[in-house]
């Protein structure tokens, strides 16, 4: 391993904040739109000037992360200030601040609750935070330091970030070492590495260190290569990890003033474009834990240096729909957009075409009515649950209508001791009863199950994704498959409606049912549901091969102060060996309706509602065949199997 000794670094500061982003801030005039995120800075900046207790909740789960978080925001905040007014008290501040961080007795909430209170005792998130807090803090400060305050950051360094780094950030020591799908990864190596960059000259193990950062950090952004740019923690774990390994990583540029390898990969491209994908006008349709986003000020600088035109575009898009979520008070994102941002908003992509897309090797999906703000939208779930973070949301899918999340997978609320326990898995919002799955005999999708790889199609007219995988449905009471064949087709017609069909096949007689779970308004009706939202509506029709019946239920949240789903659960009536169920999703609130009819090994459904009518057939194996548009006129009953309508309700 090079130990890199020659290493000849910038001035600072030289981390991912430069002079560049650091000039921006003493502009005469900000931006108009760029007001809620100076009063954001001004008006807290004010308030933790006097530095006030610190007001995280010591009871939560990993409080000490919580903390770190915190003083990270309050210095940073704190230091945007002293840069645009230059303005002492705030300098001051920040000081203390790092003083505190140097007085705890502890770090790391893990280590806290074994009692174990030694400073290298594990390098877990908080000293991830914290390495990267004195870094900046550092780097920022760095010319203006006295003697005193420059031991006083060299010494908390040495005594907790530089200790537990070097007997944990290395091979077979911490488990996230060189962890491919870990945001664990990227924290605690990139917040490390910034540190390292940032006192470089002034502490030997700065040195020794910083090979281990890159050894760690290159296999998780070389684990995009194989994802298409995707992340299988969900878009929120890819704000956090991706967060930390970009500031490493344009730190490292900015230190060196050489271009990394790892910016250069196409993979590394893809990936700014991934949480955009799964969150359509702003609303959250990823999968697992932290089902949650909005744009921070890195994928800006990110997309800037790649030169990542479409990137740019929606990111300023969503700033201009929701000036507010500049202000997100976890990671100081107001500062850093008066840093990074240049000003100008991008106008508009034009709205594109509607399609399917596949991120390969994660194989999760979307359809749209069109690439950008789409007005129709479906995410899908193909893949594997042997994912950090995961549920057991396999086959699942999220609606969103008008900007409005109109059908959604039921998540955790809150992270609990029992989230990440052996229990985890017991918990409803993580297994499969709160998922839009398919259900056999009551229970859903397993742990530690796969589907085939997904298959993906854009034909004139008609965009679709397969997911198919019998050993997701787990084992009978004879400790043999419970399903001979279990598959989800997904279709979106003329870019205007969903087409879902499932079929399963199993050895014994069984029931299946379709879930969807929604938060809107709900009216039942013989021949499907009706579903408001606050903007739009999306009118749902059902059918199936064998009787069916649409029964209701409301979820029971782990967390009692959230807010319980209403459930659709369109389940055969009794118990069959091959049963096909189809659901059509129509926007508005004018009623559609789908036929269904089985013959040769073929599933031909007739749709007809106000934006087409049509003719689709489908293999018994869930492939494509072809649709056709058909006469207006045709009949077709509200729902049910061969033209006999069977919905009931209960």
């Amino acid at each position: 391993m090079n130990k890199q000794a020659d290493l000849r670094l910038n001035p600072h500061p030289r981390l991912y904040i430069g002079p560049g982003e650091l000039l921006r801030l003493r502009r005469k005039t900000q931006p108009r739109w760029l007001a809620p995120a100076t009063a954001w800075v001004e008006g807290n900046a004010a308030k933790w000037v006097s530095v006030p207790r610190l007001i995280y909740n010591t009871d939560t789960h990993n409080a000490l992360l919580v903390r770190a978080r915190e003083v990270q925001v309050r210095i940073l905040t704190l230091l945007t200030r002293w840069y645009q007014t230059e303005d002492a008290s705030y300098r001051d501040a920040a000081m203390a601040h790092v003083r505190m961080i140097g007085e705890w007795d502890c770090w790391s909430w893990v280590s806290m609750r074994h009692g174990k209170y030694n400073p290298d005792n594990y390098f877990d998130l908080s000293y991830g935070e914290n390495s990267a807090t004195l870094a900046l803090a550092y780097d920022l400060l760095h010319d203006t330091l006295a003697e005193e305050e420059r031991q006083l950051f060299l010494g908390i360094a040495r005594k907790w970030s530089f200790a537990c780094g070097a007997r944990h950030c290395r091979p077979k020591a911490a488990w996230w070492f060189g962890k491919p799908d870990s945001n664990w990864n990227t924290v605690c190596a990139g917040g490390l590495g910034m540190l390292c960059l940032a006192m470089y000259e002034d502490i030997p193990e700065a040195r020794a260190l910083l090979p281990r950062v890159e050894e760690s950090i290159e296999p998780y952004m070389r684990h995009l290569e194989k994802t298409s740019g995707a992340w299988p923690e969900g878009i929120g774990y890819w704000n956090y990890g991706m967060y930390y390994a970009f500031m490493y990583l344009l730190s490292r540029e900015n230190s060196t003033g050489r271009k990394h390898p790892l910016l250069r990969m196409r993979a590394t491209r893809q990936t700014l474009e991934f949480p955009m994908d799964f969150a359509p006008n702003g609303q959250p349709c990823s999968f697992g834990d932290g089902n949650g986003w909005s744009p921070l000020p890195f994928h800006y600088a990110v997309a800037k240096r790649l030169g990542c035109r479409p990137v740019i575009r929606g990111i300023d898009a969503w700033l201009r729909r929701s000036p507010q979520s500049m202000c997100s008070p976890d990671w100081a994102a107001a500062a850093g957009w008066l840093m990074f941002h240049d000003g100008r908003l991008l106008a508009r992509a034009r709205p594109g075409k509607a399609a399917a897309k596949l991120y390969r090797g994660l194989d999760w999906g979307i359809l749209a009515d069109r690439t950008n703000e789409p007005e129709l939208y479906m995410s899908i779930r193909g893949g594997t649950t042997k994912v950090p973070h995961g549920h057991c949301d396999l086959f699942s899918f999220n609606v969103c209508v008008s900007g409005e999340k109109m059908i959604a997978n039921e998540g955790n609320a809150e992270y609990l001791d029992s989230t990440f326990s052996p229990r985890r898995y017991d918990l409803p919002d993580i297994n499969a009863q709160y998922k839009n799955s398919i259900m056999l005999n009551g229970a859903g999708v397993v742990h530690g199950s796969s589907l085939e790889p997904a298959v993906i199609f854009n034909r004139r007219g008609v965009s679709g994704i397969r997911l198919v995988g019998a050993e997701t449905m787990g084992c009978d009471m004879d400790s043999k498959p419970a399903a001979l064949f279990c598959g989800r087709l997904a279709l979106l017609l003329l870019g205007r409606v969903f087409l879902v069909v499932d079929r399963v096949v199993t050895p014994h007689h069984g029931r299946i049912e379709a879930r969807l779970h929604t938060h809107a308004r709900v009216k039942t009706r013989p021949d499907g549901a009706l579903l408001r939202g606050k903007r739009g509506a999306l009118s749902l029709a059902f059918a199936g091969n064998v009787p069916c019946l649409l029964a209701t239920a409301t979820t029971a949240p782990t967390t009692p102060t959230a807010e319980p789903a209403r459930v659709l659960r369109w389940c055969t009536r009794k118990l069959h060996t091959d049963m096909v169920l189809a659901t059509l999703m129509v926007p508005g609130e004018s009623a559609g309706g789908v036929d269904m009819e089985r013959a040769d090994g073929t599933i031909v459904l007739k749709v007809r509602c106000r934006q087409l009518s049509a003719q689709i057939r489908i293999s018994d194996e869930l492939n494509f065949l072809d649709m056709r548009r058909i006469r207006p006129g045709v009949q077709i009953s509200g729902g049910g199997m061969s033209g006999r309508g069977t919905t009931r309700r209960r």
